[in-house]
């Protein structure tokens, strides 16, 4: 790969260090849209690939460990042909290990994929797009290896979810970034962010785009809670003192709101994009 830019230096010690985390939290997390509650962000994905057998080249695109590109290969779908890309070989090698031959997972970057022009049918990602470098490279990338008329579905970072577990940790971690020594790295496009900066992003060779808010359920006892909370990438960067004083203070800021259970309410804001490329 080409020389990375610091934030995706950091992104692969992220992923060095915590591989498989994003589907450790997720894969098994309800998420509610439109009022209606599915088994998880990646069920959602899943659900954008066709069941029928008809011949057909997916991707997910920052696959991580593979835990999409397994629930579509547990199908054993006739004629369905599975494809990975990551830049991390930490999470490719838990993707090998869990697939076991059922994808063909390639090392690379999104701003570069390594496929034939429109050779791919679907493009699923899940919350990755919002990290990238560069988003408008991506895109046409995305556009020149999708076959007119494919579709490209992404599970992204949505709105802040008011008044549970997350509100409180923003609110805690805002201070405690801004006095970190540390220059901020941003991280991404923010136009990824809003659903008004994807409806631009996506004007150009893109038809149909929907755009879906999510609502994840994260809910459980307050040391769980913050065990998920303390792996974003925010969390994580922080200095060891400003991240235990962010553990001590939200865990007593949380205690209050306890439910009978013993568990918090933390809801995690999340938007599904879906499009179709447009056909010349």
């Amino acid at each position: 790969m080409p020389s990375l830019s610091p934030s995706e230096s950091y992104l692969l010690d992220f992923h060095a260090r915590l591989a498989g985390v994003t589907a450790r939290w997720f894969a098994t997390a309800p998420v509610q849209r439109k009022g209606e509650v599915f088994p998880s962000t990646y069920s959602l994905l899943e659900a954008v690939v066709p069941g029928d057998a008809q011949p057909r080249v997916v991707l997910d695109l920052a696959c991580g460990d593979g835990h999409l590109l397994e629930l579509l290969a547990k199908r054993e779908q006739p004629g369905l042909s599975l494809l990975g890309l990551d830049m991390s070989e930490h999470e490719l090698a838990a993707a090998r290990a869990r697939l076991k031959g059922a994808a063909t997972l390639h090392l690379g970057r999104a701003q570069a994929l390594p496929f034939a022009d429109a050779s791919v049918d679907v493009v699923l990602s899940h919350l990755a797009l919002m990290l990238m470098d560069d988003v408008e490279t991506v895109l046409t990338e995305l556009r020149r290896v999708l076959k007119p008329g494919g579709t490209v579905s992404v599970v992204i970072g949505g709105d802040l979810v008011r008044g549970d577990a997350v509100e409180v940790f923003a609110g805690l971690l805002k201070p405690l970034l801004a006095a970190e020594a540390r220059p901020w790295l941003p991280l991404g496009d923010p136009r990824v962010r809003s659903a008004e900066g994807l409806k631009v992003l996506f004007q150009d060779g893109f038809l149909d785009v929907a755009i879906q808010d999510l609502s994840v359920q994260g809910d459980g006892e307050p040391r769980s809670v913050w065990d998920s909370l303390r792996t974003t990438y925010d969390a994580d960067r922080l200095s060891p003192p400003a991240r235990a004083s962010l553990e001590a203070t939200f865990l007593q800021a949380v205690e209050p709101q306890r439910r009978a259970d013993g568990t918090v309410s933390c809801r995690w804001g999340m938007r599904q994009l879906t499009a179709t490329s447009r056909r010349p």
